[in-house]
């Protein structure tokens, strides 16, 4: 019976550990992360993932817990840890997000949204269409199994309870955010330009012909020209991805060695 007590003080915190920071990975990273993957479905894949990786852990945890109080701080460190680096990779997403809205509020369609499950807000409908082409990209192309190797591997590089949040995590985040709106600018600026032309040329055409109505040419001309650029823009993201995805596994990376 004491031998039964002992090697469930000696195990369980090991899988409390894992679970901590396998269910935050799987709560903040993207696909996994949205909300229209139900809560229980993440927390079925959390279990089977913890029992998969914790026993090979246990012989090489040696930290013995003689109060809750520590194992909740670890607990804690584990959890924010693998927010970090959920956030990491799912931080590229939301650029193409902004390069939507960039592209939706040009067109004239910022004030048409629709309710985005995976954020449980309301977001232009031009942001909605490139999230959802970007997880499509994201899954065909079989990228997601680098995520499946980091929640896996990252436990060889961050042992349990030993995890560091050290400043250069910090400057990675702010540099991520920075990338974020560059990666925006750069897929949308394309359709902006265009865009962008089509204003020039109406303001043009309205002081030539003062009695021209611009606001009825303007409006469904670029909404027109805009749907069209959307779908020419899907060549453009075929090879853009390549970028994409290098910019996601460095950050991931450098976030995972910071820590």
């Amino acid at each position: 019976m004491f031998d039964a007590i002992d090697q469930i003080s000696r195990f369980l915190p090991v899988y409390l550990l894992v679970f901590g920071r396998v269910s935050a990975m799987t709560a903040s990273m993207p696909v996994l992360g949205y909300s229209t993957v139900n809560i229980k479905v993440r927390f079925l894949i959390s279990i089977t993932i913890t029992a998969i990786i914790a026993p090979g852990l246990t012989h090489t945890f040696s930290a013995h817990y003689t109060s809750w109080i520590p194992l909740v701080l670890d607990m804690s460190r584990e959890i924010f840890a693998g927010l970090m680096i959920g956030f990491g990779a799912r931080i590229i997403f939301e650029g193409i997000t902004i390069a939507g809205s960039y592209i939706g509020l040009q067109m004239g369609m910022a004030i048409m949204n629709v309710f985005d499950p995976s954020s449980q807000q309301q977001q232009p409908i031009i942001s909605n269409f490139w999230l959802l082409i970007m997880v499509t990209f994201f899954v065909v192309t079989n990228s997601h199994y680098f995520l499946i190797a980091t929640i896996f591997d990252n436990f060889k590089f961050i042992p349990l309870g030993a995890a560091a949040f050290h400043p250069s995590v910090g400057r990675e985040f702010l540099y991520a955010g920075t990338q974020m709106y560059d990666i925006a600018l750069k897929f949308a600026a394309p359709t902006l330009i265009f865009l962008l032309t089509i204003d020039v040329s109406i303001g043009f055409m309205a002081r030539v012909m003062p009695q021209l109505n611009v606001f009825f040419i303007s409006l469904p001309l670029k909404i027109g020209m805009g749907m069209f650029l959307l779908v020419v823009s899907l060549k453009i993201f075929q090879s853009f991805f390549g970028y994409i995805f290098m910019q996601l596994e460095t950050f991931v990376t450098v976030i995972i060695k910071g820590l």
